[in-house]
């Protein structure tokens, strides 16, 4: 292995990619939930030169075969998210996984992101592969499904789609109620206008992202921890009002902080189908900035910066020049 580096994928690498996506291990849950992992034409495009398409794509080459990672990242967000590993990793081969992960870290880092996340669960062997190239836990959480089933009767005046106008009270829940270290790796959706919110006395009080494709629906709920007896009333308005909830199956994140909603959930049809753990590494952001500084040899007379030690008094100023 030692002759063999990770590297972004070429046009040459695009047949090997595609014969690995088959075997993949997905670690981003909402997209994979909604629309599945389509790695391989994302990594056809980020082949491409001098360009930001598709997802940028990394290769491992061992002989014949090879390990492929890939995540998703647009130029200078904060915040670029794993996609999947290809094939799935396995035991044994840990610190091969660790070498292609820590590169990719790399790459995201030098695109502008400040941490990469990925969602996995701690029991899989890919899990010792991240801690060896430096990820930390963030928050464990439990996926909950709903499999497709006619929506039991309930109240859809519960709820109400969500408004641009509600994006500043949507993010003071976000900020109220999610722990400040996973609010950095697990921010609220670009647009508020995804999701349904719940209000109490005229105030936001509770909001569900609604995620949605052709495979599934994902949602990430966020409560007011007094609403907390409105939330089998809030997720039953949820099941009507969102179209397709009868024909696709339904996902809903229950994060650690939010223990007391799988309770909920399961009372409304709900079963724990994952316990993952959310996974973060910091990146090395390289500023780059000229810094000037004097030739001792060609200014020997330059000015010096007066040093202070201790508080600088100003003598006070009149109109008198005094």
């Amino acid at each position: 292995m030692g002759k063999f580096e990770p590297r972004a994928v070429s046009a040459l690498d695009i047949l090997l990619v595609r014969r690995l996506a088959g075997r993949s291990l997905p670690l981003d849950m909402v997209s994979a939930l909604t629309n599945g992992i389509g790695g391989v034409e994302e990594a056809a495009l980020a082949a491409v030169p001098l360009t930001d398409l598709g997802a940028p794509t990394l290769i491992l080459r061992n002989g014949h075969g090879g390990y492929v990672g890939q995540f998703r990242h647009r130029l200078g967000d904060p915040i670029a998210q794993f996609s999947f590993l290809a094939p799935e990793p396995e035991e044994g081969n840990c610190r091969e996984w660790a070498r292609l992960l820590d590169a990719a870290v790399g790459q995201a880092g030098r695109r502008g992101a400040h941490l990469v996340c990925a969602e996995i669960a701690e029991d899989h062997p890919a899990f010792i592969a991240f801690r060896l190239a430096g990820f930390a836990v963030y928050s464990r959480q439990v996926l909950l499904r709903r499999a497709p089933a006619a929506v039991a009767s309930g109240d859809p005046g519960v709820l109400r789609p969500a408004l641009e106008s509600d994006t500043f009270a949507i993010t003071l829940l976000h900020t109220n109620t999610v722990p400040r270290l996973l609010q950095q790796a697990d921010p609220l959706p670009e647009r508020a206008e995804n999701g349904l919110v719940y209000e109490r006395d005229g105030q936001i009080a509770g909001f569900l992202a609604v995620m949605e494709g052709k495979r599934g629906i994902v949602i990430k709920p966020y409560f007011h921890p007094e609403v907390y007896d409105q939330a089998a009333a809030v997720m039953r308005s949820a099941l009507m009002l969102i179209p397709n909830a009868a024909e696709r199956p339904v996902y809903v994140y229950a994060r650690a902080y939010q223990d007391w909603l799988r309770g909920v959930l399961e009372q409304e049809g709900f079963l724990p189908w994952a316990h993952q753990a959310l996974l973060v590494k910091y990146t090395v952001v390289r500023a780059e900035r000229p810094e000037l500084s004097a030739v001792a040899a060609l200014e020997p007379n330059r000015r010096q910066t007066p040093a202070v030690d201790g508080p600088i008094h100003f003598q006070p100023y009149n109109r008198d020049g005094q």
